[in-house]
């Protein structure tokens, strides 16, 4: 008896050690190793989650790709940023230097469907056009963040298709380098300022193809549209993106009228620190007078001509603001509204005068 139980014993012990050995080398995980000793390794891998790929995850279906096309080639590429989207209808932002000249637009969603899209409109100032295409698929618009609140130093994230949608849904990292930035734009390249952007600066990489997309926090909120870099091989990380508080008014304008309107004073001028003395000279303007707008001619029936303002007369004062280029005083004027009434003061004959202006 004492005998059988022995041998039992010896053959449930035999049988156990090979039922581990068979573990050991034959079922263990692809990410085991053993050791000559017998010792078993084991690495374990954890799954890579963060709040910033929850962010990209729950973003990246809210960016899309966009094609602009003329006489059948594609001539400009960009990214977009879906606005709004109901019962079918999405409304897409971008910028305008993405689509502008475009005979037809074509845009790509993260899905892969590609719609041809209308253009509602644009506006050359702020550099936004706003898109609109019709859907048979599920579309999410992106929560809207308060770019006033945004901080110097906090995390962005920028997502689009550089350098073409071969890498549509690219995203980089960085952070707010700068708030309210004052960029110089020159819109006709002629050398001369026609406008100052106000933007975010970031050092998220920001290449051609990202234009037109969005700037988001980690809170997945829309807090820019992706504009422009300083393309310098001296200058390394400094992208720039319209706050999204400068763009909801613009859009908003675009998606009810077509376009932006802004008021009129019905005059075209130039600079004085633009002309030559010679000029100054020929036009009988003071020599020492170096600030303003010399009046190069008035519209008829047009506020400024409503208010006395006539040919060869320069502008000194617009809402009490002394005018230095043609430049601020477009933005002074362009931050009323139709309708408002403004106090201008000119030169004529060396006398000065000041009118109510009431802007159309």
């Amino acid at each position: 008896m004492k005998k059988l139980l022995t041998t039992s014993l010896i053959l449930a012990l035999l049988i156990w050690n090979s039922v581990l050995t068979y573990e050991v080398f034959f079922n263990r995980p692809a990410d085991t190793t053993v050791n000559p000793d017998g010792t078993v390794v084991q690495t374990v891998v954890t799954e890579f989650d963060t709040d910033v790929t929850r962010v990209v995850e729950n973003s990246i279906e809210k960016v899309v790709g966009i094609q602009a096309i003329q006489f059948d080639e594609v001539f400009s590429t960009g990214s977009g940023a879906i606005f709004d989207s109901k019962d079918g209808l999405v409304h897409i932002v971008t910028n305008n230097h993405v689509v502008e000249d475009a005979s037809k637009i074509r845009v790509v969603f993260a899905n892969g469907e590609e719609v041809e899209a209308k253009l509602m409109g644009s506006d050359v100032f702020t550099d936004l056009a706003l898109l609109e295409v019709e859907v048979t698929f599920e579309v999410n618009a992106f929560k809207f963040g308060d770019s006033s609140l945004v901080k110097v130093g906090e995390n962005a994230l920028a997502i689009g298709s550089p350098l073409g949608l071969d890498f549509q849904g690219s995203v980089t990292m960085g952070i707010i380098s700068g708030k309210d930035r004052v960029v110089p734009v020159d819109l006709d390249n002629n050398g001369v300022d026609d406008w100052d952007s106000i933007v975010l600066q970031t050092d998220a990489a920001i290449n051609p193809g990202n234009s037109g997309g969005p700037l988001i926090n980690l809170a997945g909120e829309l807090i820019g549209i992706t504009s422009m870099k300083i393309a310098d091989s001296s200058v390394e990380g400094m992208g720039f993106a319209i706050p999204i508080n400068e763009v909801m008014p613009i859009i908003q304008q675009i998606k009810e009228n077509g376009k932006v309107i802004r008021p009129v004073v019905g005059i075209s001028a130039v600079s004085l620190d633009e002309l030559a003395v010679y000029q100054k000279s020929y036009y009988g303007i003071r020599l020492d007078l170096n600030a303003g707008l010399y009046v190069m001619s008035v519209m008829d029936g047009s506020p400024a001509q409503l208010a006395g303002i006539k040919e060869g007369d320069v502008i000194t004062t617009f809402d009490n603001v002394n005018i230095t280029s043609f430049k601020e005083f477009r933005k002074l004027l362009y931050s009323k509204k139709v309708g408002d009434v403004v106090s201008v003061s000119y030169e004529r004959n060396g006398k000065s005068t000041t009118v109510d202006v009431k802007l159309q």
